[in-house]
C-alpha cells in the first residue's frame, strides 16, 4: 500500500539548505557586482597592458636586429667608425634586447683592440653580467682576464679564465681558454697546475699544432 505523500509546508521551504544557499549565492553577486566587475575590467585593462607590452617589446627586438644587422655589415667592410656609432646607438636606444647585448660586445670589442682598456671594460663586463650568448662568451673573458692582468689583479683575471673554460662552446675553445690559465697560473708560480693543464691537453687527441706548441713550450719553461 503506497504511503500518502509528504506535504512540504511553507516553512520547509524557506529552511530548505540547498535553496538558502542559492537565496544567499545571489544576494551576494548583486551586493559584490559593482565590485567583480570593477575587477573583470581590471583584469582586461591588464592583459590589454601586457600584450601592448610584447607587442612593443616584439617590435623593439626586429628593429634592433635590423639595426645590428647593417651594423655589422659595415663592421664587415671596415668601416669602424661608423660600425662603432650604429652599435652605440643600439646600445643606447634598444636597452634589453639581445642585439642590444651583443651590441655591447662588439663595442667593447673594438675599445679593447684599439687599446682603449678603460672604454672597453664597462661594455664587456655589462654583457658577461646579461645572460650572453656562449659563443662570446670566451672572447669577452679572455679580453677581461688580460684588461685584469694589466691592472695586476691576477685573481680577477683567473676568475674570467674559469668562466670562459665552463662556457667553452667546444673542445678546441676549452684548450684554449685551458692554456691561457696554464701560462697564468705559471707566471703566479703554480708550476704543478701549470703543467698538469699542458699535460693533459698534449694527451687529447686532434690538438692542433698551435695549441700542441703552446702546451710543449709551457712545459719546457718548467725546470726539472
Amino acid at each position: 500500500m503506497l504511503k500518502p505523500t509528504k506535504k512540504i509546508t511553507k516553512k520547509e521551504i524557506q529552511h530548505d539548505p540547498f535553496l538558502e544557499s542559492i537565496d544567499k549565492a545571489q544576494s551576494h553577486l548583486k551586493e559584490k557586482r559593482d565590485l567583480y566587475m570593477k575587477l573583470a575590467i581590471g583584469l582586461i585593462v591588464v592583459l590589454l597592458g601586457f600584450n601592448f607590452i610584447t607587442n612593443k617589446q616584439s617590435q623593439n627586438e626586429i628593429k634592433a636586429n635590423k639595426a645590428l644587422g647593417q651594423a655589422m655589415v659595415a663592421l664587415d667592410r671596415g668601416d669602424f667608425s661608423n660600425a662603432q656609432f650604429q652599435l652605440e646607438t643600439i646600445s643606447t636606444e634598444f636597452n634589453g634586447t639581445r642585439s642590444a647585448e651583443i651590441a655591447g660586445y662588439h663595442i667593447g670589442k673594438m675599445k679593447y683592440e684599439s687599446g682603449d682598456f678603460s672604454g672597453a671594460q664597462p661594455y664587456l663586463t655589462q654583457f658577461l653580467k646579461d645572460n650572453p650568448i656562449n659563443i662570446m662568451v670566451s672572447s669577452a673573458t679572455l679580453m677581461m682576464a688580460d684588461i685584469s692582468i694589466q691592472d695586476g689583479d691576477t685573481n680577477s683575471a683567473l676568475t674570467y679564465l674559469n668562466k670562459g673554460i665552463s662556457k667553452s662552446v667546444d673542445k678546441h675553445t676549452h684548450r684554449m681558454m685551458s692554456l691561457e690559465k696554464a701560462k697564468l697560473i705559471f707566471a703566479s708560480g703554480d708550476i704543478d697546475g701549470a703543467r698538469s693543464i699542458a699535460d693533459g691537453i698534449l694527451a687529447e687527441k686532434n690538438v692542433t699544432p698551435v695549441q700542441k706548441q703552446v702546451a710543449q713550450e709551457l712545459i719546457g719553461k718548467i725546470p726539472g
